[in-house]
């Protein structure tokens, strides 16, 4: 691959960083021709771009000057961003201290949207291990940590992800059928943990359990992953009180230190 395609950029998404950026610099606002002349744009062309950014609540127009400013979207982007780095940074010696119990790869989770995301990971240190990419998503019913904040979610919230995500079959032992799929929530949430037994990668098995914030509602999922091999049923039912424990520690430093 040249080095020209592996640079190659969206310039209408470089645009409208450009106009975000510029925007940010201002507190009373800008008008449209102002944007477009300091992008060397076309006004026709910097209004539909403006005006995209508006509908996606991205930037907001003033009614009585008809000047653009950020949007309340982008705090709410970089209010997420920096909790769930203050809570990777805040979690990760439980990760470690869990690594060290255990062996296995230890990761931290968080639901966004209809997705969990990675984190935090404290790496095994085993040749043969799971490595997942701080940053990387996945599917909420096949996997342990999925099925754990989908489980913990208000029932209204619950169902509303239930009715958006799509039960994609993985393996033969990944859950697609509804029903079944709260059935098995409804056990996590009894018992306190749950697993991933080979259902969205053949091999590899998961325990984990929930984290709750100070206002005792689910905010991550600490959770251990490694290959079947290791996950025998002993190991699995001593992880599971390990990482019980550890989620417990971290909810009631979280609970404690608001």
């Amino acid at each position: 691959m040249s080095r020209e395609k592996e640079t190659k950029t969206i310039k209408s998404v470089e645009k409208a960083f450009q106009v975000i950026d510029y925007l940010s610099e201002s507190s009373e606002g800008k008008g449209i021709t102002e944007i477009s002349q300091a992008m060397n744009s076309r006004v026709s062309a910097t209004y539909h771009l403006v005006n995209t950014l508006k509908e996606l609540g991205v930037v907001h127009q003033n009614p009585a000057t008809k000047k653009y400013k950020l949007g309340l979207k982008l705090w709410q982007i970089g209010m997420r961003a920096y909790h769930q780095n203050e809570l990777a940074k805040i979690l990760l010696p439980y990760l470690r201290k869990l690594r060290e119990m255990t062996g296995e790869t230890v990761n931290l989770t968080v639901l966004e949207g209809k997705e969990i995301v990675y984190i935090a990971q404290a790496e095994s240190e085993h040749l043969l291990k799971m490595f997942t990419r701080i940053g990387a998503t996945a599917p909420l019913h096949c996997t342990g940590a999925g099925k754990i904040l989908l489980a913990y979610l208000p029932e209204q919230k619950q169902k509303q992800l239930l009715d958006t995500i799509d039960l994609t079959r993985y393996t033969s032992k990944t859950i697609v059928d509804r029903n079944e799929l709260m059935q098995e929530l409804a056990k996590i949430k009894k018992q306190g943990y749950g697993r991933d037994d080979e259902e969205r990668e053949e091999g590899v098995r998961c325990v984990g359990a929930p984290v709750f914030g100070p206002d005792r509602q689910i905010i991550s999922c600490i959770s251990i992953s490694g290959p079947k091999e290791r996950f025998s049923e002993e190991n699995q039912v001593k992880w599971i009180g390990l990482v019980k424990e550890i989620a417990l520690e971290a909810t009631n430093f979280l609970c404690h230190n608001k």
